[in-house]
């Protein structure tokens, strides 16, 4: 009898879990998250226990052997999310844009082209889909469309088209089509109640959030939602004087707008990504090195130095790379980082211009100089483009945000350097819309009090705008309630700066910030916080990609002044 109640069982429980990976979406993906996961993890763990209790490695050795596990695992967690798509994309291109200094460099490597986009679907589904959300065939609605896309992400993917004129005379016009993927409602779902069974569970004074989350996803998968973000925060900035002085966004096209399909208007530029990639490869050019890889491993290195110590405004970013090729940085100061991205761009068109001279002279035998001049002379337009003022693209991007959540209340939650395009007149072209926050006026106002108080470095007033306003945590290292100076360095994580120095309680005991963030356990997270941190997380994450650390209580106290009158 024993054993047939045990057979009895283990048969139920195989049904059971066969019908609900079978029949529950959000439960299959769990455990396939898991199947992925679990090997990962283990090995960590093998590696690190190996290496620390029966190897006894120095810490060397044990960053050495790390190392070797982190190439081996960073390509396989990156084929992990683009295996699971939804929202797995999200937190990949969060973390790629906010980990440089953090995460070893071999994740942000893995994770960078996330910021770009995924791979794209087909010619014929996405044909299909516009056609069916539209009720009108493709000639009808194009003059032409180009198949190949000009961008994928994780909820659509993006192509370029030439809209066929309503009347007969009219101009036809450049426009991009936003194609949503069929299937990314019910992924999401899936995923978003896993995450609010989870937060149900482990969190559930945070269910608040987890359904705020929840909302904020289900707009952006309606494109109908995102034309009236793109129109409401055109209007907004330009009540502020900046759109379009200082940037673009795009135009919709309300002739095609569908809850799965939705038109705008062309910006030609290049993505952020891609600039802060190329100036990078051009200091590292002038500096003698092949690329920019081994230059981005020494940038990481440095930015965790600066990080460790206070974090904040940097000196003039490049200048912080300090080996023996650039002692000259460290004497000139931020001038020289200046000068020496000035050397980089004017030996780049020196090059440029050496090529053509070069490719002319070899055509010169066979009578097609013309066309060899007329090529190289696009490819130099084409590198060109990519020449911009990054350090002030940087500063149009954080100030026109802090407009955008302290003055305005609506603001692109996902500012990542993939959505942000330079433009050829140096304006920032500002896409992407469907992950748009809202705060309201009193929520405007603990942000800017919040801001306010970082910038004049004021502990005391700093931890009561966060006591009084909702946030609640504690430390699970018999600490109990965090104090002023925990509170602060949380609120400055979340609104100012990466700051990895060694923490200093009210009672005067220094704490590890790692050990502090290890021990911390969020009560309530109140959405004024769980917004900003998210939106200042980006922010100074591109910024440090860039190689220009902020403080964004800075940059943003006048704004922060400007919403308390």
């Amino acid at each position: 009898i024993v054993l047939l109640v045990f057979l009895a069982s283990i048969l139920l429980g195989t049904l059971t879990f066969t019908t609900l990976y079978t029949c529950h979406r959000g439960f299959r993906r769990t455990i396939q998250f898991w199947r992925g996961m679990a090997p990962l993890v283990a090995k960590y763990k093998y590696v690190n226990f190996k290496a620390t209790k029966i190897d006894r490695c120095s810490p060397e050795e044990l960053e050495e052997r790390l190392n070797v596990y982190r190439e081996a695992t960073a390509p396989k967690l990156v084929d992990l999310i683009l295996r699971l798509g939804g929202i797995y994309i999200k937190i990949g291109q969060v973390m790629a844009t906010i980990g440089q200094g953090l995460l070893p460099q071999q994740y942000l490597d893995a994770l960078k082209p996330l910021q770009n986009g995924v791979p794209p679907r087909g010619y014929d589904e996405i044909s299909r889909i516009i056609e069916k959300s539209t009720g009108k065939k493709m000639d009808e609605l194009f003059i032409d469309f180009e198949k190949t896309p000009i961008g994928s992400a994780s909820v659509a993917q993006v192509h370029k088209a030439t809209l066929r004129p309503k009347n007969d005379g009219d101009k036809p016009s450049p426009i991009v089509i936003k194609v949503q993927y069929p299937e990314v409602a019910e992924l999401f779902d899936a995923d978003l109640s896993n995450l609010e069974i989870a937060t149900r569970l482990f969190a559930p004074e945070n269910m608040e959030v987890a359904k705020a989350l929840r909302k904020r996803h289900e707009n952006e998968l309606d494109f109908t939602k995102e034309a009236a973000n793109l129109r409401e925060c055109t209007r907004d900035m330009q009540q502020y004087g900046v759109e379009p002085s200082l940037v673009r966004i795009p135009r919709v096209v309300d002739d095609i707008c569908t809850q799965h399909v939705l038109a705008m208007e062309y910006l030609e530029g290049v993505s952020l990504s891609d600039a802060i990639k190329d100036e990078q490869n051009r200091v590292a050019k002038a500096l003698g090195r092949k690329d920019g890889d081994e230059l981005k491993v020494l940038l990481a290195s440095k930015m965790r130095e600066h990080f460790e110590n206070g974090g904040g405004a940097g000196s003039g970013g490049m200048r912080m790379l300090g080996d023996k090729q650039m002692k000259i940085m460290n004497v000139l100061g931020p001038s020289a980082t200046a000068m020496l991205r000035t050397y980089a761009s004017v030996r780049d068109g020196f090059e440029n211009a050496a090529i053509s001279v070069v490719k002319f002279g070899s055509r010169l035998g066979r009578n097609d100089n013309e066309v060899g001049l007329i090529a190289d002379t696009t490819a130099a337009k084409k590198k060109k483009k990519i020449n911009v003022n990054l350090g002030r693209a940087l500063k149009t991007l954080v100030h026109v945000h802090g407009i955008q959540m302290l003055l305005s209340g609506t603001y692109n939650a996902d500012p990542h350097p993939g959505n942000i395009l330079l433009l050829p007149d140096g304006r920032l072209g500002l896409l992407d819309y469907g992950m748009v926050g809202k705060l309201s006026e009193k929520d405007r106002e603990t942000v800017a009090e919040t801001i306010v108080a970082l910038g004049d470095n004021d502990k005391v007033a700093t931890a009561k705008l966060y006591r009084e306003n909702g946030y609640k945590a504690t430390l699970q290292n018999g600490k109990g309630e965090v104090d002023d100076a925990v509170l602060h360095r949380f609120a400055s994580f979340h609104f100012d700066k990466i700051d990895l120095s060694p923490l200093t309680l009210d009672n005067g005991e220094k704490m590890d910030i790692m050990e502090v963030f290890r021990s911390n356990r969020e009560k309530t997270v109140p959405t004024w916080v769980e917004e900003g941190r998210r939106l200042g997380g980006l922010l100074v994450g591109v910024s440090a990609q860039a190689a220009r650390p902020i403080s964004l209580a800075k940059e943003w106290r006048p704004i922060a002044k400007q919403a308390l009158r």
